[in-house]
């Protein structure tokens, strides 16, 4: 599981070699963001299209082409996504080419920024503590800004102040704060396990996403590196634990 879990102000202002891009975390070529998609940009022929994701410290862009566009299409503005991509970069914009994309609830969202501010205390040292202050600072001093733009809000057709009701009332729906207060994120070894526990019998990965409890990309990931490392079968669409 490579992917590496960053704010998107991390990715964009890192420095990009042509491999992997420098950031707080170290060398990122793979990364997994989670934000709010606010803008959508497709050709006419559909075989180029790209996601403007925003997380409240920055946007950045996720760009398909061909056969990928099918990853994006499914996508709304004002839907919360999770994204594993590939670190890429064009005329001086940091880009994600996708890997796997998810539609996710505000809860994920909450429990994300509740993991990354976790992990900035773990890594510890002035910068990290810098930038989580500035971070906070910034998501405070921006938030009746940033807000029209995440829902949608603003645009000219009418109907605007009617759908920033809408998902509002939709978030304060789906938010269940004893889940966010009782929160336990698994470390990435600690999924893997998990998943690798429950492929002791057959069973395809929605049937897995369901007995794990795990959402649909941290299953992937565990997926794709234990098949990577032989410990795992795929025959159609089930996956098993390989026997030693």
């Amino acid at each position: 599981m490579t992917a590496v879990k960053l704010r998107i102000r991390d990715l964009v202002e890192g420095t990009y070699d042509g491999r992997s891009v420098s950031t707080l975390f170290g060398e990122v070529s793979e990364a997994r963001i989670l934000g709010t998609l606010i803008d959508i940009y497709v050709t006419d022929d559909e075989n180029y299209m790209a996601l403007t994701l925003d997380d409240g410290t920055e946007t950045v862009r996720i760009k398909a082409w061909r056969q990928d566009v099918e990853k994006l299409k499914k996508f709304s503005k004002g839907d919360f996504i999770d994204v594993v991509g590939k670190v890429r970069e064009y005329n001086e914009e940091i880009y994600l080419t996708p890997e796997v994309v998810s539609r996710v609830s505000p809860n994920k969202w909450v429990l994300r920024e509740l993991e990354l501010m976790r992990l900035y205390l773990q890594f510890g040292g002035p910068e990290m503590e810098e930038a989580k202050g500035e971070y906070k600072s910034e998501e405070s001093e921006s938030e009746p800004e940033e807000e029209p733009e995440v829902y949608g809000i603003g645009e000219t057709e009418p109907g605007g102040d009617k759908r920033e009701g809408e998902k509002e009332a939709e978030f304060e729906e789906e938010l269940d704060l004893e889940d966010i207060e009782e929160f336990e994120v698994l470390g990435e070894d600690e999924v893997v396990e998990t998943v690798l526990d429950l492929l002791k019998e057959a069973m395809t990965k929605e049937t897995l996403i369901e007995k794990s409890g795990l959402d649909e990309i941290d299953v992937e990931l565990a997926l794709r590196e234990l098949l990577d490392e032989g410990k795992i079968k795929k025959v159609g669409n089930d996956y098993r634990k390989i026997n030693e």
